[in-house]
């Protein structure tokens, strides 16, 4: 891929793609996708190049809603910790490692730094 500029000549912005980028959170290179510059390229066409770019940067900072699936993943994670931070793994039989999970409680608020945190714990 060369490197290419989209241009948003109404609003004034332009961006120009590299050949890979350095994603700010993992810090991995990365390639920029065919789908990222189909994007680009469809709103560098129709002047909305800055509402895309500042849309991915919102929505990069501040993911979306919690509602739904991911507010059942979110209590699921939070289910995990919570075994982990009160000792409820033994061993069984197989000498693998198990959760002995008793009544399942019901997880109010889900705080997405303690998340990211039991994520970042297993490799994620």
């Amino acid at each position: 891929m060369m490197e290419e500029t989209y241009t948003d000549y109404v609003n004034k912005v332009a961006i120009t793609l590299p050949e890979e980028y350095i994603d700010i959170k993992t810090g991995d290179a990365r390639v920029v996708s065919e789908k990222i510059q189909e994007q680009l390229a469809y709103h560098a066409e129709n002047n909305t190049l800055i509402h895309l770019l500042l849309s991915a940067l919102e929505h990069y900072f501040k993911p979306g809603s919690t509602s739904g699936v991911n507010q059942a993943v979110l209590q699921e994670l939070s289910a995990i910790k919570w075994m982990l931070q009160n000792g409820n793994v033994t061993v069984g039989h197989s000498g693998r490692q198990s959760f002995q999970v008793g009544e399942r409680k019901q997880v109010k608020g889900v705080d997405l730094e303690e998340v990211a945190e039991v994520i970042e714990a297993y490799g994620g």
